[in-house]
């Protein structure tokens, strides 16, 4: 044998004594997992772009809560658990602006994703053994959506934290345990309503495994009363600011009615693309057929590019077992697919409504790497799972990146426009709720009927048109005032101003994002249509 060959037979032991030490120390092991996982979060942190869309709801929500000490009176914001959450330690700093409470969101969002890989761990060494259950946390805590998505500051992150301890909580055989899982259930619930799902699955195995014994009708009210309990002060206070109670009437008032009145009866609705007056399908088919096509491609979607490898096989060998334990899982996953399903048929397309299902999509992986483990040492299953899911996992987060120096240039210029325009034509990014906000802070926007804050200058859609002559005399009354364009907008005739503008002696640049500092350019140009009208007239000469 030679020198070479002993060298990577002593580095190859080296290697599999250090795996057997982790794999042996859970603790040490999630760790050092955990920490590498935050790293990757911070690497990817955005430190200079605010929180926008939904995150800027919860945000507000918070802000408005620290600064009264009570739920919002007339702010309307249906999973408002998280922004309650949130009020805490937007009181503790009092003093900050848009960007330092974005950061602070979006730090807890990555921190509370990180914890999750603990229960994620408990959950799978219900049903491997723990080395398996390390593997499974790994893959959790290093899936690239799980990542991106706490990088967002919304609700997920804790979602799905609640939801993986309470079913852990829910597995065990002790009364106490199970009824502390209600408990979680309910915190699950005010985060987001549709969390009330899981109660059903909970209550049925609940008196399937407990009818039998004494008091039996006492623990029954007693894990009900937990759960009633918890979730009545927030739904009573929820009925005082804004007359009902944000979880049954969510369900009951929005997506039942919804249901009832546009699918079952087919009356149109006027705001919705698909299920409006131009329908001229059966809607309760096309629902159904959404729901199921959209359920089964984005299933597929988040199994990409990790779990696609695992789950198949593993979801079959996990129905081969017949306990109890299996059919809660099972049951379980049915009900959290329900709200994503409703979604889906109503044509929203969005990856986060299966989010919840992730930590079982873990077991079913689990039950994989537990059954290779005949045919392969531990040792080697651990080195090459985890490779995989780290690697895949930043390769996917590249390509995926989203570009931040774009944003925080057009975060810049859309807070320009904010503080100059009454109206602009559409842009990519640069959210105009956001830069409105942090223009009016400490005051915050009015509220629209949908109880949204309202941006103080108006999005003009501008790949409507041909021309830029259509486009101005048709937008002139709309108080479109600027346009905004950046180097690769899409619509042609305002490319061709960006490369051309001393063709256009009626459009005055305003602004140059590379002049502000930023690589990426941008230019704003004030429209002046009395000079555009007199263009107008000369060409007709």
């Amino acid at each position: 044998m030679t020198k070479n060959s002993k060298q990577r037979i002593s580095r190859l032991e080296i290697v599999d004594r250090k795996i057997s030490i982790i794999t042996k120390s859970p603790i040490l092991f999630l760790i050092g997992i955990g920490i590498i996982a935050f790293l990757v979060r911070m690497y990817y942190f955005p430190w200079d772009v605010p929180i926008t869309l939904d995150g800027l709801d919860y945000l507000s929500y918070a802000v408005v809560m620290s600064q009264e000490g009570h739920f919002p009176i007339g702010w309307d914001l249906s999973n408002n658990g998280w922004s309650s959450f949130l009020s805490i330690f937007f009181t503790i700093s009092n003093n900050g602006g848009v960007i330092e409470f974005s950061n602070i969101q979006r730090m807890l969002t990555v921190i509370i994703s990180v914890l999750t890989v603990i229960p994620v761990y408990l959950l799978c060494s219900k049903f491997v053994p723990k080395p398996y259950a390390l593997i499974g946390s790994t893959l959790f805590i290093m899936d690239p959506r799980i990542i991106t998505n706490s990088l967002l500051g919304i609700t997920e992150t804790s979602y799905v934290l609640l939801g993986s301890i309470a079913l852990f909580l829910f597995l065990n055989k002790n009364f106490k345990v199970v009824s502390i899982s209600f408990g979680i259930l309910a915190l699950f619930t005010m985060i987001r309503y549709e969390g009330i799902f899981l109660a059903i699955p909970f209550l049925i195995f609940f008196i399937t495994r407990f009818r039998h014994q004494k008091k039996f009708l006492l623990k029954l009210l007693v894990v009900i009363g937990i759960f009633i309990l918890i979730l009545f002060p927030m739904a009573y206070f929820r009925i005082q600011a804004t007359g009902h109670d944000g979880i049954i009437s969510e369900i009951s008032l929005g997506g039942a009615n919804y249901l009832s009145k546009h699918i079952i009866q087919g009356i149109p609705d006027v705001d919705d693309p698909i299920y409006g007056p131009n329908s001229d399908q059966n809607n309760i088919n096309q629902f159904i057929a959404f729901g199921l096509t959209n359920l089964i491609k984005y299933l597929g979607w988040i199994m990409i590019p990790i779990f696609i490898f695992f789950v198949p096989i593993g979801f079959f060998i996990f129905l081969q077992n017949r306990d109890d334990k299996t059919k809660i899982i099972i049951l379980s996953a049915i009900f959290l697919l329900i709200p994503a399903f409703y979604a889906y048929g109503r044509g929203i397309e969005e990856t986060r409504y299966l989010y919840p299902l992730i930590p079982i999509l873990i077991l079913f992986s689990c039950q994989f790497f537990n059954y290779v483990s005949n045919k392969w040492n531990i040792k080697k299953i651990t080195i090459i799972v985890i490779s995989i899911s780290i690697i895949f996992s930043i390769i996917f987060l590249e390509y995926d990146k989203k570009d931040y120096e774009y944003e925080e240039a057009i975060y810049d210029v859309s807070f320009f426009i904010v503080r100059n325009a009454e109206g602009v034509n559409d842009y990519q990014g640069g959210n105009l709720r956001t830069a409105s906000l942090e223009n009016s802070w400490p005051e915050l926007l009015p509220l629209d009927e949908r109880m949204k804050m309202i941006k103080s200058v108006k999005k003009i859609q501008s790949n409507e048109y041909d021309t830029l002559a259509q486009f101005l005399k048709n937008n002139e009354n709309n108080k479109l005032t600027h346009l905004v364009i950046p180097v690769n907008h899409k619509t042609p005739f305002l490319k061709e101003i960006f490369h051309n503008e001393i063709n256009y002696p009626f459009l005055k640049n305003v602004y140059n994002s590379q002049e502000n500092g930023f690589n990426n350019e941008i230019k704003i140009f004030e429209i002046d249509y009395e000079k555009f009208y007199e263009a107008e007239i000369e060409n007709l000469r």
